[in-house]
């Protein structure tokens, strides 16, 4: 049960951990998502309103065009018929330029929408609003599945530990199960009940209440079935609960991947645009006053729109290139990011089918509602800081098209 807590706290806090100088404003609140939101809503704003300034000029051209072709056939002069078809070719030269400023806007937009939502995935990545809530229901879930948690039980142990240890010369089963309890630990400070020895030990126990005869015993008998009864539910629910636990792993290997490319991204936009990683540290990732950050971020967007203008002028037959791949890894990466927090929720949503099972236990049943208590708070906790559809959903909506 520790390795599930252990693997579980690794999934969803794995990533971003080693930025612990900057807890106090690591978690994900609703002032993150409304800084980045009015950042992509300004620029968004700037966009369309330049396309649509750019689109009236168009359009005005166009019309100016299309009525000097027609005063084309009607000039009465070769010199009038020269000087409109001049200012048609001047015409036709302010329809490419403007032609060119929209694309170059478009892509100015697209780039500055890309790297806000790159940067941005830092804090989306470091999810420590879930570490109390995390912690608090592995607590309760792992207290669940140990025994030693329960009234009656440590002391009831003892007496069935003193009669392997007597009776194991005697008993190649009870034998089996001497040396499993030598090789993982005592029940009572929390070993598993699970696989090879939760068999051996169901069979030691079975033995163990067979043998208790008498009338002055009979108390000892109930309370061992009582007992077995318990370690015998306990054994199913950690079975369960190991199905369950096989999932986080992959997610956690998923995580470390997100995160190795996450940096690899980072790294590389951070050097088209000659921002030193240093620089980009101190001013966003380490800053804990969030409007320095909004700040420093409209800056990055300044610096974003020029550098867009520079390879467009420097390498004007190829610039889109420099930055369409790396918006279409950035979009690629915010739609992976929604897929593992959704996979996050639906494991999370797994264990309701285990209090569902469990919680009307006559053992169990108690510590079952409390550990129903925990999930709702981590739930909760989850779907205050994630929306996995919205992350598709806006990756997908992230871009203006020309």
């Amino acid at each position: 049960m520790k390795t599930l807590c252990t693997l579980l706290c690794l999934s969803i806090l794995t990533l971003m951990t080693q930025y612990s100088h900057a807890q106090n404003d690591s978690i994900v609140t609703s002032l993150e998502r409304s800084l980045k939101n009015s950042l992509l809503s300004n620029i968004k704003q700037k966009t369309d309103s330049m396309d649509n300034q750019l689109g009236a000029k168009l359009s005005d051209l166009d019309a100016r065009i299309q009525q000097l072709d027609k005063s084309l056939n009607q000039s009465n002069t070769e010199s009038q018929r020269i000087e409109k078809l001049v200012e048609r070719v001047k015409l036709i030269e302010d329809v490419q330029e403007a032609e060119k400023l929209s694309e170059l806007n478009i892509y100015q937009g697209n780039y500055q929408a890309a790297i806000i939502n790159l940067v941005s995935m830092e804090r989306e990545l470091r999810p420590l609003l879930l570490f109390g809530a995390t912690r608090d229901f592995f607590t309760t879930l792992e207290s669940v599945g140990n025994p030693s948690t329960y009234p009656g039980f440590n002391e009831w142990y003892n007496g069935y530990k003193e009669y392997v240890e007597e009776n194991k010369t005697g008993s190649a089963s009870l034998g089996v199960v001497s040396n499993l309890m030598s090789l993982t630990g005592d029940l009572s400070a929390g070993t598993p009940i699970f696989g090879t020895f939760s068999q051996a030990l169901f069979t030691g126990m079975s033995s163990y209440i067979d043998n208790i005869n008498g009338k002055k015993n009979l108390d000892l008998k109930l309370r061992s079935q009582k007992m077995f009864e318990l370690v015998t539910e306990l054994g199913q629910y950690t079975h369960e609960i190991h199905l369950v636990e096989t999932e986080w792993a992959a997610i956690d290997a998923e995580l470390e991947e997100l995160k190795r490319l996450y940096e690899i991204n980072l790294q590389k936009n951070l050097d088209i645009l000659g921002v030193k990683k240093v620089d980009f540290d101190k001013r966003y990732s380490l800053e804990n006053d969030a409007n320095k950050r909004y700040e420093y971020l409209n800056q990055l967007t300044d610096t974003i729109s020029k550098r867009v203008s520079v390879e467009k002028s420097k390498n004007p037959k190829n610039w889109k290139n420099t930055f369409y791949y790396e918006m279409s890894e950035v979009q690629a990466l915010k739609i992976r990011f929604g897929t593992i927090t959704f996979r996050i929720r639906e494991n999370i949503s797994k264990y309701n089918e285990l209090i569902s099972k469990y919680k009307n236990s006559r053992q169990m049943g108690s510590k079952i509602a409390e550990l129903e208590n925990k999930l709702n708070g981590l739930q909760n906790s989850f779907d205050k800081a994630y929306n996995p559809l919205d992350y598709i959903n806006s990756a997908n909506k992230m871009y203006k098209v020309n």
